[in-house]
């Protein structure tokens, strides 16, 4: 593995909302696989209404939760 940058745009590829318990974690949340316009695909948290993005939704990178995982916002086209 090597560092690597890329971001802060990318498309939604699948998303969904976790509604069971997981250790750490206060469901319901939403997840998304989003392919980085110059990056890679990668697995991120959603900022916002927890419910599932429509894939090929836009989404913007803002940073790293209190747990290290990126988190993605909904953005326009």
């Amino acid at each position: 593995m090597e560092a690597a940058t890329f971001g802060p745009r990318g498309t939604v590829f699948s998303s969904t909302v976790l509604r069971i318990p997981v250790p750490g974690r206060t469901p319901p949340f939403t997840l998304a696989y989003v392919d980085m316009d110059d990056g890679p695909r990668i697995l991120a948290h959603v900022v916002g209404p927890d419910e599932a993005l429509v894939p090929g939704s836009r989404v913007v990178l803002s940073g790293w939760n209190g747990h290290g995982d990126p988190v993605v916002e909904r953005c326009g086209p």
